[in-house]
């Protein structure tokens, strides 16, 4: 039988959540989808290559219901809500944000990023630093569900949620604030670049 790509990732997802991202190898996604290993390698090069496109499709899932800022929406705002919606992702599946360490971009990733490039630029941040801010932004999110997931396990039951929301978001807040002071910055330059 012959599995579509979008099948073979969402079999692989599904396993992610039952198995954990240590339990998750070609051979027992090759046998859930009743195929040999050798048949996973016409849409995956290996392993590496299987991880990169369960963390793009998680990553274009989070970020599948958030349309380009409205007329009067505030960049940051919106930024912030873009890392929200990635943490809300990267804790939705077990090991979630693990899979994403060291993650290689690809599928539609690069117009993901491009998109939220974009909208950086027309709120007046140089190329270069609008893409910074995109990595600073992903690169907090990952790192902080990174450590929610792991800390997770170390949590007393009833540990309350609403702390780690609160800190995730002070954290958000904090990014913010200096990215504004920053645009501020560059806005005020005779030549409004970065020095």
């Amino acid at each position: 039988m012959r599995h579509t790509r979008a099948t073979v990732m969402r079999t692989a997802l599904r396993l992610l959540d039952e198995l954990g991202l240590d339990g998750l190898t070609t051979r027992r996604l090759a046998q859930e989808l009743d195929v040999q290993p050798s048949a996973l390698y016409r849409h995956f090069g290996g392993q590496r290559e299987l991880l990169d496109h369960m963390a793009a499709t998680m990553v274009e899932d989070a970020f599948a219901h958030l349309a380009r800022p409205g007329p009067g929406q505030d960049w940051a705002d919106w930024l912030a809500e873009r890392g929200r919606a990635l943490r809300r992702s990267l804790l939705s599946r077990r090991d979630g944000a693990r899979l994403h360490i060291g993650a290689r971009p690809v599928g539609n990733q690069d117009a993901v990023s491009d998109s939220a490039i974009e909208v950086l630029g027309e709120a007046g941040f140089p190329p270069e630093d609008a893409r910074r801010v995109v990595l600073v932004v992903n690169r907090y999110t990952v790192g902080w569900a990174v450590e929610e997931q792991a800390g997770a396990e170390r949590r007393a039951p009833g540990e309350c949620r609403e702390r780690a929301d609160a800190d995730f978001e002070y954290g958000l807040s904090v990014i913010m604030a200096g990215l504004r002071a920053h645009l501020d910055g560059v806005r005020t330059r005779p030549d409004g670049k970065d020095r």
